[in-house]
């Protein structure tokens, strides 16, 4: 099975996630970013050295009411630094941040607007903090994600923020296929403990919301999860680095 449908398909464990989740991971509000740049972290440094693949089931409501399919707005980010491993985390997103209220699915025309870019060519835009740059990832994991990849983040002595993570790009943007309603059972978090139990549960359904009669490319829903590949970046004053 390709990587990027395994991680898709990976999503369907984050339906038993409101009972099992860590508190953490759902943890804190979010909000959209503050401009590094203004608190004088001018420099966005890109080395490469950093990536990331964000699988998300792009669909909400977000701020209010359950979400139309029965992974929406729920995700997990994989962030791999060159040389020292991989760290990842199944986040949910928060009302308030960059992508919104995901009316729009896996539109891949929005993928700037709320991953990338704080302004049309302006890249950079953080996604999970630390302070005042949270956004749709709590700062608490991101913090969590960068220790494990030895980078700190933030000066444990002043508290003192060094560095802020932010999507630099995107190398790679796709929709993957909802599972049809056969399989959407097979990969269910403690599968073989409801089999013990003789129970068969519904299968979850993913639905149709395409709006009617909408002509603008970026108001209109596409069906799928969204698969990522991203670069990651630092913003950082110019003499601090950066990984």
């Amino acid at each position: 099975m390709p990587t990027t449908k395994r991680l898709a398909l990976c999503l369907i464990v984050a339906t038993a996630l409101p009972l099992l989740a860590v508190g953490e991971a759902m943890a804190g509000g979010a909000f959209f970013p503050n401009f590094p740049p203004d608190v004088g972290l001018t420099a966005l440094k890109t080395s490469g050295q950093v990536t990331a693949v964000i699988v998300l089931d792009p669909n909400g409501p977000v701020s209010s009411g359950a979400p139309a399919t029965p992974t929406g707005t729920f995700g997990t980010i994989a962030i791999t630094r060159q040389n020292v491993g991989t760290a990842a985390a199944t986040f949910r997103v928060d009302p308030g941040s960059s992508l919104g209220e995901l009316r729009f699915g896996c539109n891949p025309l929005l993928t700037n607007p709320r991953f990338v870019e704080f302004a049309p060519g302006v890249p950079g835009l953080p996604f999970g903090g630390p302070g005042p740059f949270a956004n749709w990832l709590s700062t608490d994991v991101t913090a969590q994600l960068f220790s494990q990849l030895q980078v700190t983040l933030v000066d444990p002595a002043t508290v003192t923020i060094l560095m802020v993570p932010a999507i630099a790009g995107v190398t790679s943007a796709q929709c993957v296929p909802f599972p049809k309603a056969s399989k959407t059972l097979d990969f269910l978090m403690l599968d073989p403990l409801i089999d013990n139990q003789h129970i068969k549960p519904l299968p979850p359904t993913y639905p149709d919301r395409t709006i009617p009669g909408v002509t603008d490319p970026m108001q209109q829903w596409f069906p799928g999860f969204l698969v990522l590949e991203v670069n990651i970046g630092f913003w950082a004053a110019p003499s601090t680095p950066t990984p």
